[in-house]
């Protein structure tokens, strides 16, 4: 107890003794005013950047919240701004395009573009900012640090959309790498992330089995002059648009149009010249059947054999690409065995027509 009764008095002493080292040394006591003036403005400083962040906080969660309020818009498109430098460039590029080309395939349903301040990185944050805003597709620009990436972009596009209904799980956000030059990105390109956060947002663009002709065929037409003007888009997406576009002809020629029956099979020959079987078995495999079936209908209109023989010949590539995939091996043994038990559940002479035991 007499050691810490004798705390407070050896501190006064050492502080006394401080104090009159500084009226002794003019020099000294100028230093540590400077110091004390320093600390003092490092204090203020951080006071005022966390005053800053807590109103930039504030101002995003108004924002966040106008959002979430306004329900009866249509589709809510929200793209986050971005942070100065190449995420706001694209940003920017990322708003001007579903502004101005998104309708293009929202089938004249009702949508608005609102703008989100700050930045974005990373899944985790942009599937909050989804739920926080209750936004139907958010879209955000990613940078790398440093010069660029090794494969001759500088940047990417990224869109994530909420799920369609209770019972779908959240979906992944999806990138799209942008061009590092910016004289590529044009009209082409623009129209080409238009469609990607279109089909984002309404995944059924890949299935033109599910649209009328006549709600399908202005889609086909604007993915193929989206082709046509060859953009610089990300390769997959581009990808991703040859097959709708294969798919979306073939459905056009099927719904009755005998101007797409010849188009369907030009588009799907094209298709399937462009891709790699070893790189995109599934993709090989799926053109060769919309080719197979463009030339069947064809042929039938034609009444030309040759023409049918070409196409019985390309479904039976696919045909036998797909019996060497183990899924389907497994999926053929699976029914091979319910076709056996169904037809022993039916054999009386074994079991009761109620499904009775033996």
């Amino acid at each position: 107890m007499e050691f810490l009764t004798g705390i407070p008095k050896a501190l006064a002493d050492a502080w006394a003794s401080v104090e009159a080292a500084l009226m002794g040394s003019p020099s000294l006591a100028g230093i540590g005013l400077l110091l004390a003036a320093g600390a003092g403005l490092a204090m203020a400083v951080l006071a005022v950047a966390g005053l800053v962040r807590l109103l930039l906080a504030m101002r995003r969660g108004s924002i966040a919240n106008r959002i979430r309020k306004e329900n009866e818009i249509g589709a809510r498109i929200v793209v986050v701004r971005g942070g100065p430098g190449r995420k706001r460039a694209i940003a920017s590029f990322l708003h001007k395009a579903v502004d101005t080309h998104l309708k293009d395939y929202m089938f004249g349903g009702p949508f608005r573009v609102m703008t989100y301040p700050g930045s974005l990185e990373g899944d985790a944050r942009a599937q909050q900012l989804l739920a926080r805003t209750e936004a139907d597709v958010i879209l955000w620009a990613e940078a790398p640090r440093g010069a660029g990436s090794a494969d001759g972009t500088k940047g990417s596009a990224r869109i994530l959309a909420r799920p369609t209904n209770a019972f779908e799980a959240a979906r992944e956000p999806v990138t799209l790498a942008m061009p590092k030059e910016r004289n590529l990105w044009n009209d082409g390109l623009s129209r080409a992330m238009a469609y990607a956060a279109a089909k984002q947002f309404r995944p059924a663009l890949g299935r033109p089995q599910d649209f009328r002709a006549e709600r399908l065929q202005p889609v086909v037409e604007s993915v193929l002059s989206i082709l046509a003007q060859k953009p610089k888009a990300d390769q997959a997406l581009l990808a991703e648009m040859v097959d709708d576009s294969s798919a979306g002809a073939l459905q056009l020629a099927f719904a009755g149009d005998d101007a797409w029956i010849d188009k369907s099979v030009e588009i799907a020959r094209s298709t399937l010249g462009e891709i790699n079987r070893s790189a995109a078995p599934d993709r090989w495999i799926a053109a060769n059947i919309t080719l197979g079936r463009a030339l069947r209908l064809k042929a039938e209109k034609r009444f030309d054999p040759v023409m049918l023989r070409e196409g019985i010949a390309h479904l039976t590539e696919a045909l036998e690409a797909l019996r060497s995939e183990p899924r389907l091996k497994l999926a053929e043994s699976a029914a091979q065995a319910i076709g056996e038990a169904q037809k022993l559940l039916g054999t009386r002479r074994k079991f009761s027509i109620s499904g009775g035991g033996v």
